[in-house]
């Protein structure tokens, strides 16, 4: 069943408000095995948000509206639904009573508009809000179900869950739930990664996208089915067919992130993890110390000036700074980074970065050369940084 979310507000098309809704019900609705095809923002114009809910009804199968349903004149949701289903207002005298009630106690007095949150159009069902007072919708129309549901977040996502999703699912008829997987993936571009599974984009259950962030690509597995066993069970398959192709590039799966694999592998061993940042401005550390190990695992950090490494060659970098932090920390690892370029600095659009692992038993030092801006560098920087840790830290190595 596809369902379309429609949010309501001219601040979040001004991005005064960060619109967290539609990624709460994406979450809900994707759990649920429901397919979301369009998330639509649309600002307070009442024509704008007929013809926005117009075409939702035609192209999906239910539509779920939030925001627009409050006291004050921009609040036309509920008017906009009486145009499109052609029907008139009616007031829940009930509601209306219990809102006199609730705001008298609080306030003393009801300003009169305050009352429009018990209306809705006739002939729907109004749905209760236990968290406020403004009265949710749900109507059919064309054989639709529309639903409008306030947009505080607080109030929404309960309404959703109690209200909106036991409808949904009696509307779908037979039930199915969509799981999904991701396996993090490290020493690949995007291309290659794309490359090696390209036949098994192709299926449509399970399905299979590509997500990159910074040094990692990420392959997400998801599969509908009738219930969660069946649904991992079809992604089991997927699953090893990516491990096979890709092997180690695969390293964790879900929130197995590096620093806590990191972490992780120095736990095993009993080390503790100390950094020298000459181009990465600390970063390396900060990421390992948001781990839960960081109290234990951690031994600190030494974040030195970056023309460091001006007239040094990588490896007599790498070195010397590995050489400072050995004197300056107590760690059984150490992580340098530091810029390989000369005197000068290389093109503004590609920095090489020379990164190093010490561990009590070996030594090695990788030079790689990053693209954009400083931020940039020093992002991909840090994430390689972390990259070669974790695989020193289980004793994987690479040639120097």
């Amino acid at each position: 069943m596809i369902v379309e979310v429609i949010a309501i507000g001219t601040e979040l098309l001004l991005g005064e408000i960060v619109n967290s809704n539609v990624a709460v019900v994406g979450r809900r609705l994707a759990d649920e095995g429901f397919d979301t095809h369009f998330h639509v923002t649309v600002g307070d114009n009442l024509e704008r948000m007929v013809a926005a809910t117009r075409q939702a009804v035609h192209r999906a199968d239910a539509v779920i509206l939030t925001g627009g349903i409050g006291p004050t004149q921009d609040d036309v949701t509920r008017d906009a639904l009486c145009i499109v289903g052609d029907r008139t207002m009616e007031r829940d005298e009930a509601h209306a009573e219990l809102i006199r009630d609730r705001i008298t106690r609080a306030h003393g007095s009801v300003v009169p508009s305050t009352l429009r949150m018990a209306d809705h159009p006739s002939g729907t069902e109004p749905l209760p809000n236990r968290n406020g007072v403004a009265l949710g919708i749900a109507m059919v129309h064309d054989g639709v179900p529309i639903f409008a549901l306030p947009g505080v977040p607080s109030e929404m996502a309960v309404m959703l869950d109690e209200q909106v999703l036991p409808r949904l699912r009696a509307h779908a008829g037979e039930p199915t739930v969509l799981r999904s997987r991701l396996l993090r993936t490290w020493g690949w571009g995007e291309s290659r990664v794309a490359e090696a599974l390209d036949d098994l984009f192709a299926t449509a259950n399970p399905s299979i996208a590509f997500l990159v962030d910074g040094v990692e690509v990420r392959v997400r597995i998801s599969a509908k089915a009738a219930d969660a066993a069946a649904a991992e069970g079809l992604i089991d398959r997927v699953a090893d067919e990516v491990h096979e192709r890709l092997g180690p590039v695969v390293f964790g799966t879900d929130d197995e992130t590096v620093e806590a694999l990191l972490a992780r592998h120095l736990d095993e061993r009993g080390w503790r993890l100390g950094t020298i940042e000459a181009a990465t401005l600390g970063t390396v550390a900060s990421s390992f110390a948001r781990t839960a190990a960081a109290d234990t695992r951690f031994a600190g950090a030494l974040v030195v000036p970056a023309d460091l490494a001006v007239g040094r060659d990588p490896v007599t970098l790498i070195g010397a700074l590995l050489d400072r932090g050995a004197d300056t920390l107590d760690a059984d690892v150490l992580v340098a980074v530091g810029s390989a370029d000369g005197e000068g600095g290389a093109d503004r659009d590609a920095r090489r970065v020379a990164i190093g692992v010490q561990t009590p038993d070996r030594q090695a030092v990788r030079t790689v050369t990053l693209l954009g801006d400083p931020p940039r560098v020093r992002a991909y920087a840090r994430g390689t940084a972390l990259h070669l840790a974790r695989l020193a830290a289980s004793d994987v190595w690479w040639d120097d």
